[in-house]
């Protein structure tokens, strides 16, 4: 089976982005499927950016045999926009993305979109070749009906064959907004690649990194935005006033929304390549992610399988992957609540080892090579 992958981004030297549509890429690949990557890049974003554009083709050859090809055409975006502007942006990618399609020597079994506005700008592509479309709804919000109407989107859903949700949040919103329906639909969560997220030695890795064994380390991994809740970590670390507290803040700022944590005893903070990020969070005693929207959290399923117990939001995005023998649920907007999880999980060493050993049971379940025998399973009984 040959599957083209299309995605609004794809990882490249120094900007790791959009790794989880690499993983997924490569164990499916590990699954001797043929694998090709339209991944859009915008020209605009580059310049304003001052991020390198990728080559427009690359190749990997993976352990099966199989190469992935990875094709990047230039497209142009204008940052947060609405409107017509939007519309201009999207036609600019939906371009992009016939014109490589149309050129492929080989034309795909299945075209696979990783979210609804992606799957859409494919659709024309997939149509002309008669390949049936899957759509990966994995967004924190699903917004395609908002930029269109229903009724200009019924070709475009009826056409659709399947959908890959990653929570059951997904799924419902997928319906309510009458994208699909349940009998097209499929929950199979975020993963990760056992590979690089394991259990390691603390005081190793302590050692290494030159914190100390007695600190209690807090870890965060994603945005520093305000749906993330960097600012909330950062004054709940503040408000509890305990200089044995630390913090480690793997991610990066966007422009458009700028929340750089501040509180005392920050022993990290910026950017880092996603196969170290393991180390890091090997570290840490404890992992917090207070945020107010996803599609399935990665990085809680990431910490679990290095044995983190965690802490999040009590919302639905998070009942596929959470449950109370590893994960305490907070309300991601109190502050009180955010210190309260983090000074109870400083004062019960014991129940910390307990929350530990069930994480890393739990994240057995959500292991990257069985997620892409379950997507593969789906997509050959829905074709």
């Amino acid at each position: 089976m040959h599957i083209c992958i299309v995605s609004q981004g794809y990882p490249s030297k120094g900007h790791p982005y959009f790794t989880f549509v690499e993983q997924l890429s490569l164990a499916l690949a590990e699954l001797g499927i043929q694998i090709t990557i339209i991944s859009p890049q915008s020209v605009t974003n580059s310049l304003y950016r001052k991020i390198p554009l990728a080559p427009k083709y690359s190749k990997i050859l993976i352990k099966s045999g199989i190469i992935v090809e990875i094709y990047r055409p230039w497209c142009f975006s204008l940052g947060n926009i609405g409107g017509f502007l939007k519309h201009l942006y999207s036609d600019s990618f939906e371009r992009a993305v016939y014109n490589t399609f149309i050129n492929l020597k080989t034309k795909p079994d299945v075209c696979y979109g990783h979210f609804w506005h992606i799957g859409y700008n494919a659709y024309r592509a997939a149509k002309k070749y008669d390949i049936p479309l899957f759509i990966a709804s994995g967004e924190a919000e699903i917004e395609l009906h908002k930029n269109y109407s229903i009724e200009s989107l019924t070709e475009f859903t009826n056409y659709v064959r399947g959908v890959i949700c990653v929570s059951t949040k997904n799924k419902k919103e997928s319906i309510e907004n009458g994208l699909t329906s349940e009998n097209k639909c499929i929950i199979l969560p975020n993963s990760i690649d056992s590979d690089l997220f394991y259990k390691k030695d603390k005081s190793t890795l302590r050692r290494q990194f030159g914190y100390k064994d007695d600190d209690f380390i807090v870890a965060f991994v994603g945005g520093f935005v305000h749906r993330k809740g960097t600012l909330r970590i950062s004054e709940a670390i503040t408000s509890l006033n305990d200089e044995s507290i630390k913090s480690i803040f793997i991610g990066s700022t966007l422009s458009s929304d700028r929340c750089i944590p501040n509180c005392n005893g920050i022993l990290f903070m910026g950017k880092v390549d996603h196969d170290k990020i393991g180390d890091y969070l090997n570290c840490a005693d404890v992992f917090l992610m207070p945020t107010l929207q996803e599609g399935c959290c990665n990085a809680n399923i990431e910490a679990m399988a290095c044995g983190l117990p965690i802490i999040s939001s009590d919302l639905s995005f998070n009942y596929d992957i959470l449950d109370s023998s590893y994960s305490l649920l907070i309300d991601p907007m109190n502050i009180q609540q955010i210190a309260d999880s983090i000074k109870y999980l400083k004062d019960n060493p014991e129940i910390r080892k307990q929350m530990s050993v069930a994480a890393l049971k739990a994240s057995k379940k959500f292991e990257l090579n069985k997620r892409a025998e379950g997507i593969l399973q789906f997509i050959e009984k829905r074709i």
